[in-house]
């Protein structure tokens, strides 16, 4: 395991993590960070809770709003994917029904 130092809020943090993923790590910690520094620019300073608790918040919100756009888009998938269902079954009792039709009209003599 590996130690990382990463500063998010003006603070420094010690975690651990799986050796090789240092940098992963700082890539987050940085956009934190930065997105930290936005918040207090616009509020003023916080406390080290309240700042956890807004970013927490900031995040769940980020988090519900593509939740909220990926099942948007799996749902307009899933219409576009039972529509074409849809028109081949009509595509196939239209072809039925214009056997049947010749069939009727049109009787085979034995």
């Amino acid at each position: 395991m590996a130690i990382v130092s990463l500063k998010i809020g003006e603070r420094f943090y010690k975690f651990s993590c799986a050796d090789g993923q240092e940098n992963y790590m700082r890539s987050l910690a940085e956009n934190l960070d930065a997105r930290a520094a936005q918040l207090m620019k616009s509020v003023g300073f916080m406390q080290e809770g309240q700042l956890l608790a807004m970013m927490c918040l900031i995040l769940a919100e980020e988090k519900n709003k593509l939740e909220r756009t990926t099942n948007a888009v799996v749902l307009d998938e899933s219409a576009k994917e039972l529509a074409e269902r849809i028109q081949n079954i009509a595509a196939k009792i239209s072809a039925t029904a214009q056997d049947l039709n010749a069939l009727v009209t049109n009787p085979k003599e034995e």
